[in-house]
């Protein structure tokens, strides 16, 4: 018999839990305020930290990093007013654009010089 498998939707709480400090640790390079856990941000806040991160590597050149976090951000906004029906097929699309947010962070944060822990 197959194994199966039950794939859980994503929550806002859960993509900030996961992609929180990565995303605040790009953020943290211009003079955008980060949360101080960025862990525990509501819907708004998680997308503005998003967008934040992406203006960030739009300025430093890194357009694709840029394009990928627009477009997660993009899903989070649209999710947030989407009825409860639509919203996890949005949450699923975002969290697939920050699939890879560690690893920018990380990327950045050499390309700069930087040790962060995040």
């Amino acid at each position: 018999m197959p194994k199966t498998t039950t794939t859980v939707a994503p929550t806002f709480a859960s993509l900030a839990s996961r992609h929180g400090r990565a995303l605040a640790s790009i953020a943290d390079h211009d003079d955008t305020p980060v949360p101080a856990d960025p862990t525990t941000l509501d819907d708004a806040a998680l997308a503005e930290l998003v967008v934040a991160a992406a203006e960030f590597l739009t300025a430093c050149r890194r357009f694709e990093d840029a394009e990928t976090l627009q477009s997660a951000a993009g899903y989070l906004t649209d999710a947030r007013t989407a009825d409860a029906a639509d919203q996890p097929a949005l949450l699923r699309q975002a969290q697939k654009h920050l699939a890879n947010t560690y690893d920018i962070a990380a990327e950045l944060a050499c390309d700069l010089g930087e040790e962060r822990d995040f």
